[in-house]
């Protein structure tokens, strides 16, 4: 890596992880009114190295990993204590903030003339749920009450260009998805992938208004008025002025492209595109509206364009999987919520340093799931470098393979030809997205 890329990710880091920063988090939170021996910093890096590095049942892990950082003897009450507190999820979704906010950078950029370019950015809206203990029913409320009275859902907006998280919202899992969408106001220049759930009509044209545009699959009961189907033979034709369930057993099994419109009371008529692809598998139609300009995406590259909604799919599982978020066995509804929010550092923070290296090193891809899997050979070293307030920092890094394509693999399973294939939105779409050298300054 190149001194000066160490140099800005290392000052990046220093604002994030520092002491003085942590504590001053800790103190406008209020979860920290007095430095103790848990103090802020010595909590945020036993929780991200806990939950980044190795596998986490009981609070006593965490405790473990924080004497084994400390060289202390902080007994379990006391440190249960400084969890449970009712601030204590402020505090980490602070930090987690902060992370997005420092750390985060443009990693990847539409290549001009190949579509992408014209839009400001690629956007994700999704969400992913789990049960939590029996007893926050009342406060996590889940959909499913027999078998999983209380969930939470973790709803996520993302930046394909980024390849990072920009938001996130920690809620019960009862509570309905299209809450959760983005404002319109925030989509100006924007496209916006989002699965069946978020079928809006009159977001969309919320959308449409304020100048942003959006891909979204649409349930397989959508009944417009068909327009106009675009056929080179003009064989389809007949079909125009009727609704679409009532025609649509007579369409040839393809692609096929329509312009359609809903009219609602007392409102404007809502003309989008619609793309219906046939799936051979399912034997039916997999449908998706949008409302991006013909002069802009072909119907093929508008079906190649929402497979980047996998990436947040990808994302949720390197959560699960590499970041510990899962039932966490405790009635605490803070407790339980800070540790979500700890979960999303950790696993945040391997996304940028997978970000430093990909920049530093752009002829060689690295794959956010081999860094996030990697999480026992690269925090522990680091975050006890931030406990020593990151003395020799870029000397350590320019020297080691901390954040490079060479770091250690030792007993980590290869990934498998699917999960190389869809690892990054690059890969997805590698003629229309590349990755962007750092640029010094």
């Amino acid at each position: 890596m190149k001194p000066t890329h160490v140099n800005r990710y290392a000052d990046a880091l220093r604002r994030t992880l520092g002491s003085q920063n942590l504590t001053t988090r800790g103190r406008e939170s209020r979860h920290c009114r007095r430095l103790r021996t848990v103090t802020p910093q010595r909590l945020v890096c036993a929780l991200v190295e806990a939950l980044g590095a190795g596998r986490v049942e009981t609070i006593a892990d965490i405790l473990r990993t924080f004497n084994a950082q400390t060289g202390l003897a902080v007994r379990y009450k006391a440190f249960y204590n400084r969890l449970a507190q009712p601030e204590f999820p402020r505090f980490m979704r602070q930090v987690y903030q902060d992370i997005l906010r420092h750390l985060s950078v443009n990693v990847l950029r539409p290549v001009a003339g190949g579509g992408l370019d014209f839009f400001k950015d690629i956007v994700v809206q999704d969400g992913s749920s789990f049960a939590v203990h029996d007893a926050l029913a009342q406060t996590y409320g889940g959909r499913f009450t027999t078998i999983r009275p209380a969930a939470v859902e973790i709803h996520a907006f993302l930046s394909v260009f980024h390849d990072q998280v920009i938001d996130v919202e920690v809620a019960p899992d009862k509570d309905s998805e299209r809450r959760f969408l983005p404002s319109a106001e925030a989509l100006v220049g924007k496209l916006l992938l989002a699965d069946r759930g978020y079928q809006s009509l009159d977001y969309w044209e919320a959308v449409q208004r304020a100048g942003g545009f959006f891909l979204v699959r649409g349930k397989k009961d959508l009944n417009p008025r068909i327009v106009r189907i675009f056929r080179p033979d003009g064989r389809l034709q007949r079909f125009a002025g009727r609704r679409l369930q009532d025609v649509i057993h007579g369409f040839p099994r393809r692609r096929l492209e329509l312009d359609v419109e809903w009219h609602r009371p007392k409102k404007e008529a809502l003309k989008l595109r619609m793309i219906l692809v046939w799936s051979r598998q399912r034997k039916q139609y997999l449908t998706l509206i949008t409302n991006v300009p013909r002069s802009v995406l072909t119907a093929r590259q508008v079906t190649d364009v929402y497979r980047l909604r996998w990436q947040v799919e990808l994302l949720f599982k390197e959560w699960k999987s590499y970041a510990n978020l899962h039932k966490f066995s405790s009635a605490c509804a803070p407790l339980v919520e800070g540790l979500i929010w700890a979960s999303l550092c950790a696993a945040a923070l391997k996304r940028t340093l997978a970000h430093a290296g990909q920049r530093s090193n752009a002829s060689i891809p690295i794959s956010n799931r081999i860094v996030a899997m990697c999480g026992p050979h690269i925090l522990p070293a680091l975050l006890r470098a931030a406990l020593c307030s990151f003395r020799g920092l870029e000397r350590s890094w320019n020297t080691s393979s901390i954040i490079s394509p060479t770091t250690p693999r030792a007993n980590i399973p290869s990934a498998t030809e699917s999960e190389v294939e869809c690892d990054s939105a690059w890969s997805t779409l590698g003629s229309n997205l590349e990755y962007q050298a750092m640029n010094p300054g």
